[in-house]
């Protein structure tokens, strides 16, 4: 980040996001290559992931509190499409078709190493047959939980990895999301290697559902307001309530205005209006606590109501 800055005052931005973009493909390629061959896993780049959607609709499941006010007559709707769960959806008892997490390195995060790993043990068997994909995999000298999941939970898991843009306001961030589209991240006439991510995990997974041909994006839990989470519940999840990694009531991270970082929701909202739109896919949240809304529309009853007509999706096993 240093050798960043440093670059950025004498940089002009397109030549800038380039530079930084052809390194770090670089590095996050040979960082994929060499803990996928450490692991035994295979690289994302081996999957179809077009040919497995099974539905027009993705839902996006984050661990927001909300998640908690989903009543059991969407989650049968929601069974009837597809659907990814983000981290530490783990905690909850609804087993997705697709499932994301982000390596955790246990020198950095050890309460957080130690809590996915209790959550991965426990959860292995449920999820045997869901595709999983790994990103943010660490230099690979240290312990992190890639490397130490139990057997049942590396199959059908696979290692890909993320790559950002340079943005330090809304305008480099368009021109950086112009920069992706340029270069193919939002194509899928290719086998997905990476995903474009900014922030938070979940315009990764925004950038999945493109890549996978989805008609309708559903993002559920992702509130981004305070830091607190469906897990913490403590009737619901008593096991697991008392896992705090950040403070409840503080301001979400990926929402603060920091240097090289365009707050979540402002993202979001680009990224529908650069990405989304154009292509004709629609956008909605599950709650209306979420501060995406109401740029980002609610997903009605009736909305619900039609997905319900749907039929189940196949089997995601390979």
């Amino acid at each position: 980040m240093t050798m960043l800055r440093s670059l950025a005052r004498r940089l002009p931005h397109p030549l800038l996001s380039r530079l930084y973009h052809y390194t770090r493909l670089r590095e996050e390629s040979t960082r994929a290559t060499q803990a996928a061959a450490r692991s035994g896993l295979p690289l994302l780049e081996t999957l179809d992931l077009p040919g497995l959607r099974a539905s027009d609709t993705l839902f996006v499941l984050g661990s927001a509190w909300s998640i908690n006010d989903i009543p059991e007559q969407r989650w049968q709707i929601i069974e009837r499409c597809d659907s990814v769960g983000l981290n530490f959806w783990l905690a909850h008892p609804f087993v997705p078709r697709f499932l994301h997490f982000e390596a955790i390195a246990c020198d950095q995060q050890p309460e957080m190493y130690d809590a996915f790993l209790t959550l991965a043990k426990r959860r292995a068997e449920a999820y045997v047959n869901t595709i999983k994909i790994v990103t943010e995999v660490s230099p690979t000298a240290g312990r992190q939980t890639l490397f130490d999941l139990p057997d049942t939970m590396k199959r059908n898991l696979y290692v890909g990895f993320s790559m950002p843009v340079v943005a330090r306001n809304e305008e480099e961030l368009r021109r950086g999301i112009d920069f992706m589209r340029l270069i193919g991240a939002f194509s899928s006439d290719h086998r997905i290697q990476w995903l474009f991510k900014y922030g938070g995990s979940v315009i990764a997974m925004m950038t999945l559902a493109v890549l996978m041909g989805y008609k309708r994006i559903i993002l559920c839990g992702v509130d981004l307001n305070r830091q607190d989470y469906f897990y913490q519940h403590h009737e619901r999840y008593p096991e697991y309530a008392g896992w705090e990694f950040a403070a409840r009531n503080d301001q979400h991270l990926t929402t603060r205005q920091l240097p090289w970082l365009v707050p979540a929701q402002s993202a979001v909202w680009i990224f529908k209006e650069m990405v989304l739109d154009p292509a004709g896919i629609e956008l909605y949240v599950e709650s209306p606590v979420s501060t995406l809304y109401p740029k980002v529309p609610l997903a009605d009853q009736s909305l619900f109501d039609q997905l319900g007509k749907k039929p189940r999706p196949a089997d995601s096993s390979l």
